[in-house]
């Protein structure tokens, strides 16, 4: 991301960075190198896991080693973002925050819905301000 910054700043529109900031050694870095290739106006699009115990039950717990729906240690709850880390680094990085919503999946039905909760995974949007 930050080579690509580099070469290409101020070039998207849109960015999605949809769940790996919590697999990155320094997510705050990702967020900045996004945020220079936003144009004015652009959006940031992004989805990871809470730090909280419930996310450590149904990501860790139960998707890597009930259900196997991930390999096991795809996760470490150590890496996981709240909210608040979250905001912080979009500020630092010069967005605004527009939304942040929580993210239910039903692995039953294979569904994903928006919610109120962000307890677990949860989306968030940012703008770049307008030149």
């Amino acid at each position: 991301m930050e080579a690509l910054a580099a070469e290409r700043p101020g070039s998207f529109d849109a960015i999605t960075c949809m769940e790996m900031l919590e697999h990155v050694p320094d997510p705050a870095a990702i967020i900045a190198a996004c945020a220079t290739l936003l144009r004015p106006g652009g959006r940031l699009f992004l989805s990871t896991l809470n730090r909280t115990p419930a996310a450590f039950a149904l990501a860790i717990v139960g998707a890597e080693y009930i259900a196997q729906l991930l390999p096991k240690g795809t996760h470490r709850y150590a890496d996981f973002i709240r909210p608040s880390e979250l905001s912080a680094w979009l500020r630092e990085a010069d967005l605004q925050i527009e939304d942040v919503s929580g993210l239910f999946y039903d692995p039953l039905r294979q569904r994903a819905s928006l919610s109120r909760r962000t307890g677990v995974n949860y989306l968030a949007c940012a703008a770049k301000a307008e030149a």
